[in-house]
């Protein structure tokens, strides 16, 4: 359902992300909503644009562990998920803007780093006992998060690859975590 409530907040997150959450105006929120701009019709769902930034946080660590760290076998998928789940205005937003609101930016470390971190390391544990799960878990996540840092820091294609060979290493590297060759003798 397109409410007038999810397009203000999209519109919000556009725009926070393009201009900044200082810059930005509640009636460049409007336009950008498809609302008039200037006739308050943001109000209506919002009192405030702090209110709106904040809902855009509510939203974004609204998700469960299973949307930001998926289950099944499809890693791809999971890691092409975890990348879009990181888009860039999101990453703008949380770089540039929350020095002024420390805690939506722990609310946000919480949800999309301490949770995925968790689950990771738990799915790797499970599959390979024999190695530092949390380590591996922080170099697998950190991996993703610098891909898509270097896409809002530097522009796309500053990578050195493009997204899918990216993912496909990515993911060969991740399943030979969970689950490891047999050695020798064992």
């Amino acid at each position: 359902m397109d409410t007038a409530r999810h397009r203000v907040l999209r519109a919000a997150i556009a725009c926070f992300g393009a201009k900044g959450y200082a810059a930005t105006t509640i009636a460049d929120i409007e336009s950008a909503a498809g609302l008039s701009p200037g006739a308050g019709g943001t109000y209506r769902h919002f009192p405030s644009k702090q209110a709106i930034l904040e809902a855009v946080i509510d939203a974004t660590v609204s998700v469960s562990d299973d949307e930001i760290a998926p289950l099944g076998d499809d890693i791809e998928q999971t890691a092409h998920d975890s990348l879009d789940y990181m888009n860039a205005d999101l990453m703008r937003i949380f770089l540039r803007d929350l020095d002024d609101f420390p805690e939506h930016r722990e609310r946000i470390i919480d949800r999309t780093v301490s949770g995925p971190h968790r689950v990771v390391a738990e799915r790797i544990a499970a599959g390979n006992p024999d190695i530092d799960a949390p380590a591996a878990a922080a170099v697998m996540l950190g991996a993703l998060t610098y891909f898509r840092m270097l896409d809002v820091i530097m522009g796309p294609g500053h990578n050195g690859v493009d997204q899918d060979r990216f993912v496909t290493t990515w993911a060969a590297i991740y399943r030979s975590l969970l689950d490891p060759a047999p050695r020798d003798g064992v």
